[in-house]
């Protein structure tokens, strides 16, 4: 019913016609009003002492016959004052609601009798407003020494974004104080996402913006009672964050206090309830209201795999600081036994980093201790000066293979150990330091540097002449191969001309190297030394016309490049191959001078590449939606330097490159490679692949990867409705050389109206004679926590495109619980 229209309503006899009624004014006598608005000042209530003399006299406001609105009434200060003193103004209450004073109590009813400054009652379609709080209800008793008020009959109390409804309600309207008898509550907030340290792995950057997000959450309760601005205490409450009157599940407690001002609820003999039947019990709990940190429990995992057999783990959060937390995580595997793993976590001004492990005393399949130690870190020293570290150390070399560890993907060959320290001031010079080390877990082990140090000067523009000197000096150590130190020098100068339709930059440069090897090198020296003079020529024109597709008006570009490079040649077979191998052949390779990464082999270079590419440019939104490239080079000049064991090149021409990537429709996407050898008319690598999604959490694609001689796959991934709230996910990974398939995945997701079921079965080859079978299931409950494994992080690196069928923005569960 619009209470406003009701308020100003005129009944058609005069004898009942509405009137506004100044509450100081009527003092000793009664009130007795109908359809009547009334407004207390905050200064009538500030003294309790009795009514002085000038209230007898003064003005009572009356209507007219014309039923204009009443005269101002000018009631006399409660507080003990001289009589000449003025007294404060109250004027009748207007047709439309005016902003009050926040300590202004106004009532609306269609009767309120009572005496003034001592108690009133108010009936039918009462409202209370005061400041951001509302009260409604059938009728309302209002204590005007105590200024609390007494609501009955469909009371309801709203309060910023919080409503609480029920048959009774008791309120001081000072404190804030008060109970709702078995009320029907929806508490609403904002919540942070994301911040500097999160108990679920958030970001750790000080700079980073908090995110937000509205979290409501309702239920009922026996008694509510209220405790201030923003807190409540509840008697055999339930919450929810479903919606009502038939909630999927809720929380069910004998108490609940929630502490707005300190962001911190507790409750006692919580049970979770789903589909009426109870699944979870604990005792006591505590957890930020906001997303925020708070020491406590994280929700467990439970996963099966052929390696490990059944998975448990129930995690611990230690909140120790603003700026440093732990997390400790026990874990019991059926197969292996007991292993804890830890994390601790640390963000200062100058420096931030994480140190992981995980310790089994005995693993009951290897009969062994096994172990994992991971640190990373970053240190500003200022002036700047920055340091780094990141090791990670295991204690055999089937760790990752066997236990499955999430610090690192089990495919990986070497564990690098390495620290740094770089200077770059934003000058002219730039410098590090760099000690390393690898761990091998399989293949040969690379040399160490032990350590490296490296300079580069660099003068951008010196009368239009770009010049800059990369400077390095490395000691290389190895326990299988031949040890020594590498010194280069690389001086080079450029001259770039440009604008916004061309280029064209020259450049010469020296690259000098030196050895000094501790044993001797194929020729019987120990001493080596080379000099290689380089010349490149870059260039390049951009064509622009416009034009149109399906409607739109788009921008189609056609770049021509042509780049020329030009080495000397240098017999470099005797010298050592420290940190070099061949370079990866693909379109930025093939703009370079060298046709191998590292230092060690510098190629003698008489060559041309020709480029040529197109795209496609929204006119409007400068979106580029489209690209084309196809790249050659030629020599005019036969190989001569080589890698041990490395084929000499044939012919006069490389192999062409071409590629095609962009949307191709509205909702499909594609993205091509091909490399194709014109010398014996083979293709040599193809990657092909296409992503059709329609929508949100609706994805298909496929792709195809072949190289010559090694390897051929073809892979199937998909996420997509079927029926109802069911959702399919799933991978197929094929290799085609060997064929078997190298991973497989098959999940259902189905979406309640407030909780989610995700099922996963992975089935992974970690080498070439063992596969890993795993199993995830996941309940999740939209708002507060999950329970299982979470198959999460594995779909959204599995499934190009996934997306959390709950989720389509951020989200974060409200006590705690992690996402993934």
């Amino acid at each position: 019913m619009n209470r406003i229209r009701v308020m100003h309503q005129e009944p058609p006899v005069r004898a009942t016609r509405r009137r506004q009624l100044a509450l100081a004014v009527m003092a000793a006598l009664p009130i007795v009003a109908q359809g009547q608005s009334l407004t207390v000042d905050p200064r009538l209530l500030g003294d309790k002492a009795s009514v002085p003399e000038a209230a007898a006299s003064a003005p009572r406001a009356t209507p007219d016959d014309t039923g204009k609105a009443p005269k101002t009434v000018r009631p006399a200060d409660t507080r003990r004052a001289p009589l000449s003193a003025p007294a404060p103004a109250l004027a009748a209450a207007p047709e439309a609601k005016e902003k009050l004073d926040p300590r202004a109590t106004r009532i609306e009813a269609r009767r309120i009798d009572g005496r003034d400054q001592v108690n009133m009652v108010a009936q039918e379609n009462v409202r209370l407003d005061r400041g951001d709080m509302t009260l409604t209800s059938d009728k309302l008793f209002y204590d005007q020494i105590a200024n609390e008020v007494t609501a009955e009959g469909s009371v309801k109390l709203v309060r910023g974004g919080d409503q609480i409804e029920g048959p009774k309600a008791r309120v001081n309207l000072d404190t804030l104080y008060g109970e709702v008898e078995t009320p029907n509550y929806v508490l609403q907030r904002e919540r942070k996402v994301s911040g500097q340290l999160s108990g679920q792995g958030r970001s750790v950057d000080p700079n980073a913006k908090a995110l937000t997000r509205m979290v409501r959450g309702s239920g009922e309760a026996d008694l509510l009672k209220l405790e201030g601005e923003n807190q409540y205490q509840l008697s055999n409450a339930t919450y929810t964050t479903c919606p009502a009157p038939d909630p999927s599940w809720y929380l069910r407690m004998n108490e609940l206090n929630l502490d707005f001002d300190r962001d911190k609820g507790e409750a006692w003999n919580s049970t979770l309830v789903f589909k009426n039947v109870p699944i979870a019990y604990t005792p006591w709990v505590d957890f930020p209201l906001s997303g925020g940190r708070q020491s406590g429990f994280l929700p467990p995992t439970l996963g099966s795999s052929t390696n490990n057999g059944i998975d448990a783990s129930l995690p611990y959060y230690f909140n120790l600081a603003p700026n440093y937390d732990a997390t400790l995580a026990p874990r019991w595997m059926s197969e292996r036994g007991v292993q804890l793993g830890g994390e601790f976590r640390y963000l200062n001004a100058k420096s931030n980093g994480n140190l992981r492990g995980e310790y089994m005393p005995e693993d009951k399949v290897e009969q062994r201790s096994r172990s994992v130690v991971a640190w990373k870190h970053q240190q500003d020293f200022g002036y700047g000066l920055s340091g780094a570290v990141d090791a990670t150390q295991v204690s055999d070399k089937t760790y990752f293979t066997d236990l499955s560890s999430k610090i690192a993907a089990t495919s990986q060959s070497t564990l690098n150990q390495q620290a740094t320290l770089n200077y770059n001031s934003g000058s002219w010079l730039t410098g590090g330091v760099l000690v390393q080390r690898y761990q091998v877990l399989s293949g040969s082990e690379p040399y160490s540097r032990r350590p490296q140090l490296s300079l580069t000067a660099t003068q951008a523009d010196f009368h239009g002449l770009s010049m800059t000197m990369p400077m390095e000096y490395t000691s290389f150590a190895s326990a299988s191969a031949v040890d020594g130190q590498r010194s280069m020098a690389y001086p080079q100068i450029s001259y770039p001309m440009q604008s916004s339709a061309f280029f064209l930059t020259p450049k010469v440069g020296v690259h000098a190297s030196h050895y000094q090897l501790d044993e001797p090198a194929s020729n019987g020296d120990t001493s080596l030394n080379r000099s290689v003079p380089i010349l490149t020529l870059d260039s390049g024109v951009v064509f622009e016309r416009e034009t149109e597709s399906n409607g739109v008006a788009q921008i189609q570009t056609l770049e021509p490049r042509l780049y020329y490079a030009r080495s000397a040649y240098r017999d470099q077979s005797a010298f050592p191959v420290f940190d070099t191998a061949k370079a990866d052949f693909n379109f930025a390779q093939i703009f370079s001078e060298n046709a191998y990464s590292g230092s060690d082999r510098i190629s003698d270079s008489n060559q041309l590449t020709a480029g040529l590419q197109s795209r496609m440019i929204e006119a409007q939104s400068g979106e580029e939606w489209m690209r084309y490239a196809l790249a050659q080079r030629f020599y005019f000049s036969d190989q001569r330097v080589t890698l041990p064991g490395e084929t000499t090149r044939e012919g006069r021409v490389a192999n062409i490159l071409g590629g095609v990537s962009g949307r191709v429709q509205k909702n499909l996407w594609a993205e091509t490679a091909l490399q194709y050898d014109p010398r014996v008319g083979l293709w040599q690598r193809a990657v092909a692949g296409f992503r059709y999604q329609p929508a949100y959490a609706k994805v298909a694609s496929v792709s195809y990867r072949y190289k010559r001689d090694e390897s051929r796959n073809i892979d199937f991934s998909a996420q997509w409705p079927l029926w109802g709230n069911w959702y399919g996910v799933g991978r197929y990974d094929l290799n085609l050389r060997e064929k078997r398939a190298s991973e497989v995945i098959a999940g259902l997701e189905y979406q309640g109206d407030c909780w989610v079921l995700r099922t996963a079965w992975q089935t992974l080859v970690t080498s070439t004679t063992k596969r890993n079978n795993s199993f995830f299931i996941q309940l999740e409950f939209n708002g507060l926590a999950s329970v299982g494994s979470s198959p999460v992080n594995l779909l959204k690196r599995s499934v190009g495109g996934y997306g959390k069928i709950n989720d389509p923005a951020v989200g974060d569960p409200m006590f705690g619980g992690s996402d993934d």
